[in-house]
């Protein structure tokens, strides 16, 4: 992929100064799941693959359980270079790596995306509501797609049985969406600066009736301009 091949000389944040390896993303380029994590940790780093280790076992595990393999989906992360210390990705370091990213969700094209943790769902969703509050349900998202956020499987083991439990619950969400159809809302881009577009027609996969919302349900719409 000429991209990744871009990606492992890219030099444009303070991360090259500091990563072993840039860590893209592995998996089917034609994969109908994206799963999407905040940064490469220290074995990612070392080994230039995304969730190895205990966390890339208990994602491995979840996926067998809806039938998926490590090689039927995509893996990825936001950052494609490991911050030191593990410390949160700052917003310059996002502005510099999310062109990837978006092209990687252009070229894979997924039908449905996983948010592992908080970072990769506060940015995919734009909202600052947390994990907990999210996980458990779908969303409509970007480009017709389903959007199913979750918990960091290294948070998961952390934290013991019930988190883990609460994470199967949600990939069982993905084998459902996995069986249906692609939604074919057509949201209309916006026509100028401060223009809106138009709103999708449907309904909201939460449960929740038309027009009604908790305020963490995100819009497709406002999504087109989630990397701008």
């Amino acid at each position: 992929m000429l991209l990744e091949s871009e990606a492992k000389i890219c030099t444009a944040c303070r991360l090259a100064q500091t990563r072993t390896q840039v860590v893209f993303g592995v998996g089917d380029p034609d994969a109908d799941v994206l799963l999407v994590g905040e940064a490469p940790g220290f074995n990612e780093d070392l080994q230039g693959e995304p969730f190895v280790g205990a966390a890339g076992q208990l994602l491995n595990r979840l996926l067998g359980e809806i039938g998926l393999s490590r090689e039927d989906v995509y893996i990825a992360n936001v950052l494609k270079c490991r911050p030191p210390n593990n410390r949160d990705p700052a917003q310059d370091e996002v502005d510099s790596c999310k062109d990837y990213l978006r092209a990687q969700i252009t070229i894979i094209d997924p039908n449905v995306v996983v948010t592992l943790g908080n970072f990769a769902t506060k940015l995919l969703m734009r909202t600052e509501t947390g994990i907990t509050r999210l996980r458990g349900r779908t969303y409509p998202w970007w480009q017709g797609r389903t959007l199913v956020p979750t918990y960091h499987p290294a948070a998961a083991l952390r934290s013991g049985d019930r988190l883990i439990g609460e994470m199967q619950s949600d990939f069982a969400l993905v084998r459902d969406a996995l069986s249906r159809p692609r939604s074919n809302t057509v949201i209309t881009p916006p026509s100028g600066k401060g223009a809106s577009p138009e709103a999708p027609t449907d309904k909201p996969s939460d449960g929740q009736p038309d027009g009604k919302s908790d305020g963490s349900r995100p819009d497709p719409a406002e999504q087109m301009n989630l990397f701008a």
